[in-house]
C-alpha cells in the first residue's frame, strides 16, 4: 500500500498511464482511502488541462491576444530580443 509521498511522486506519471497494472492497483487503492490525495489529484489534473489549454491558445492566437493572456498570469510577453 502506497503513502502519502509515494502517492504524489507517483500521481503526474499515473495521470499519463505510465504504471504497470500492479501499481495502478496501488494508486487506485490509496486514492480510495485518502481524501487528501484524491484532492491532490483533482487539482494536479486541473493544473493540467489549464496548461494544456493555455498552451493550445498561445499556439493558435496573434500576437496582440498572446500578450493579453501573458499580462493575465503576470509574466511579460516574449519580445524577439529575448530570443
Amino acid at each position: 500500500m502506497l503513502n502519502c509521498k509515494q502517492f504524489t511522486d507517483l500521481a503526474s506519471d499515473h495521470l499519463d498511464a505510465q504504471h504497470h497494472s500492479w501499481k495502478r492497483i496501488d494508486i487506485r487503492l490509496h486514492l480510495m482511502i485518502c481524501r487528501h490525495c484524491r484532492r491532490f489529484n483533482r487539482h494536479l489534473e486541473r493544473s493540467r488541462r489549464t496548461a494544456a489549454v493555455l498552451a493550445h491558445s498561445l499556439w493558435q492566437t496573434d500576437q496582440r491576444s498572446s500578450e493579453h493572456i501573458f499580462s493575465k498570469i503576470h509574466l511579460p510577453p516574449k519580445t524577439p530580443d529575448d530570443e
